[in-house]
């Protein structure tokens, strides 16, 4: 079974496994628009569904992460909407352009993961070069890419050879060049893979900045669910080719809340026992941290008695909220339980699956 929210607002809801294309009209406004996407590769017994009829939408400005495990079908589905790949069959557009058409791919910047570069440019030359090809004049070119060398903190490396980079400058190069022409949508896949925890907060904060200075669209995928929780507003997640989650973070922590509460304050377990003597706590415990996590039906009434009983125990408060779900929990607690955990390790099932085909060829090539 699917599931989506058609809107940020809405609940999520059991969507039909099939939806007719004749039944949903094209939407210029939006900047991602799949209608049943598909990419088969290989024949008959070969044949691997890396995207199986996929419908994502993405809204103009908005930054949408892109997850799932490895061999779900994230890279591939992101090379369709960039037009590098032709698609099975389905349809996507770019604010209303087909996918792989000149007119949809004068509005896209992409960043591939592990990115290649010519031998023969420094960063610099790549950089105007691929402005270049976008329509840009050369003088503007050389203009962005100095901007961008300098905004990604790359400058004194502009006359280096890109192809001698570290994974993490290569992934920042190509930032650059997705970004520098300004497009009205950046398609970003595991755009801060090889770069170290600090670099990665840097370039998950400029990516922010630059998509509201720009008003650009931001399609990002990454494994770091922390970064991308940072980063975006709405989530799609892909599991086995088919999606299974669309989502807003409100709309997520709303719909997957705990209901459990943090307490921080002096003197916790005195604090404790005198909140459990109340008999409102359907659980309460002191975590590691001598943090009180506690669940609640009748918070309100907790939110009154608190300050008489930190007073009774000479204690001071440091925090008291609501625990928030986090996207993390939410692709591998909840998914996990509705699609079976084996999906966190579907590139290792394929390899698995591959080594056990080839094997029943060489059995049937022997006989």
């Amino acid at each position: 079974m699917n599931w989506t929210t058609e809107e940020p607002s809405g609940n999520l809801q059991a969507a039909p496994e099939k939806i007719e294309e004749q039944e949903i009209e094209v939407d210029e406004s939006l900047a991602i628009q799949t209608i049943g996407l598909k990419k088969y590769f290989g024949r008959g017994y070969n044949q691997v569904r890396a995207v199986d009829g996929i419908n994502i939408t993405v809204k103009e400005g908005e930054v949408h992460g892109y997850l799932g495990p490895n061999g779900a079908g994230k890279t591939t589905s992101m090379l369709m909407i960039a037009g590098t790949y032709r698609p099975t069959s389905g349809k996507g557009y770019i604010f209303g352009k087909p996918i792989g058409t000149p007119a949809a791919n004068k509005l896209i910047g992409v960043a591939i993961a592990n990115p290649h570069f010519w031998k023969s440019m420094t960063a610099y030359d790549y950089l105007i070069y691929m402005g270049q090809l976008t329509g840009m004049q050369k003088t503007l070119a050389k203009e962005r890419a100095k901007e961008f060398l300098h905004i990604l903190e790359m400058t004194k490396h502009g006359y280096r050879h890109p192809a001698k980079f570290s994974t993490g400058m290569k992934a920042k190069l190509a930032m650059a060049q997705a970004l520098m022409h300004h497009p009205r949508l950046a398609i970003l896949d595991e755009s801060t893979a090889g770069l170290d925890p600090e670099s990665r907060f840097k370039l998950v904060n400029t990516i922010k900045e630059l998509a509201s200075i720009l008003g650009t669209s931001v399609f990002v995928s990454g494994h770091i669910l922390t970064e991308i929780e940072k980063l975006v507003s709405r989530v799609t997640i892909i599991v086995k080719g088919k999606i299974g989650l669309t989502t807003t973070l409100k709309e997520m922590r709303k719909e997957f809340s705990t209901g459990e509460y943090a307490l921080e304050c002096s003197n916790a377990k005195r604090v404790m026992d005198d909140l459990s003597s109340l008999g409102v706590s359907t659980q309460i415990y002191l975590d590691s941290n001598d943090t009180i996590i506690f669940q609640s039906d009748f918070i309100d009434y907790v939110y009154v008695q608190l300050p008489e009983i930190l007073q009774r125990n000479g204690s001071e408060l440091r925090r008291f909220s609501p625990i928030e779900v986090t996207l993390e929990e939410v692709f591998i607690n909840v998914i996990s339980k509705r699609y079976g955990s084996d999906f966190l390790y579907e590139d290792e099932l394929l390899f698995e699956q591959q080594v056990e085909r080839e094997g029943l060829f060489k059995k049937a090539r022997r006989g």
